[in-house]
């Protein structure tokens, strides 16, 4: 009966010990996007958004030759 407790006590411990790892790791991640977003917000600079004109034809040439080689 004794090494069942031991064994549930080292258990509880090792899932404590597991879930606040977890824990850390999650409220650094946040506090991590928290500080990229609040640098973003005072560079002025956003997400880039899709170009203006669409694919550009160097670009729509390089898909057609690899789909063409492809098959």
């Amino acid at each position: 009966m004794e090494l069942l407790r031991q064994a549930a006590t080292i258990m509880v411990l090792g899932m404590g010990l597991v879930f606040l790892f977890l824990a850390l790791i999650i409220l650094c991640v946040q506090g991590a996007a928290r500080l990229i977003r609040r640098y973003e917000a005072r560079s002025g600079e956003g997400r880039p958004g899709p170009p203006e004109g669409g694919v550009s034809e160097p670009v729509a040439a390089a898909i057609a030759a690899a789909l063409h080689e492809r098959n």
